[in-house]
């Protein structure tokens, strides 16, 4: 199913999708994302992207949701960034680690404080391939694969978040994405 952003039921029928383990796909302030709760959801979204399930997802949270994924919070530094498109590697509670970003998307941020708890999110593509960034594209491939699309039109070019690993203390830099942040 595919629900334009503006639809007044939305918000109710996407967190109700998440809350009973279905997968979406959401816009955010980067790219397009397959997105699920902690549960069912990600072995679908493993299963749709044809990717092995040793590796752990991107969770988008609310700045007050990192106690439910880490018990080290990061640097001041590096919190002043967020909202934004910085993920950040820290040492998880569930997992050894766990890839958190704080999105600056106002109905990213509206989901994630109906659901009450972290999102998952990855890109949309088939596991090795680019990201998709055209809705029409998402929708044409993904549609009978998902619960909900959230078609937020096409988004403006994007590069994904930056990423940078604190898990073992000091800050690494995996992946140079959209913010430019100094080490």
């Amino acid at each position: 199913m595919v629900i334009k952003i503006g639809n007044p039921e939305l918000k109710k029928l996407l967190s109700q999708t998440l809350l009973n383990d279905g997968v979406a796909i959401l816009p955010s302030d980067t790219l397009y994302g397959f997105s699920c709760i902690r549960g069912k959801g990600e072995k679908r979204i493993e299963a749709i992207k044809g990717r092995g399930s040793g590796k752990h997802f991107l969770k988008l949270a609310l700045k007050e949701q990192l106690p439910m994924l880490t018990k080290e919070l990061p640097d001041p530094k590096f919190l002043s960034y967020w909202p934004g498109p910085l993920t950040l590697i820290l040492k998880g509670i569930d997992n050894p680690t766990e890839g958190i970003r704080v999105p600056d998307n106002k109905f990213i941020q509206e989901i994630l404080a109906m659901v009450g708890q972290p999102i998952i999110s990855t890109s949309v593509n088939y596991s090795g391939q680019s990201p998709l960034i055209s809705i029409k594209d998402i929708i044409a491939e993904f549609e009978d694969k998902v619960d909900l699309i959230v078609d937020a039109g096409e988004l403006a070019p994007s590069l994904p978040s930056t990423i940078i690993d604190l898990s073992d203390g000091r800050a690494r830099l995996v992946r140079q994405g959209q913010l430019k942040v100094n080490l």
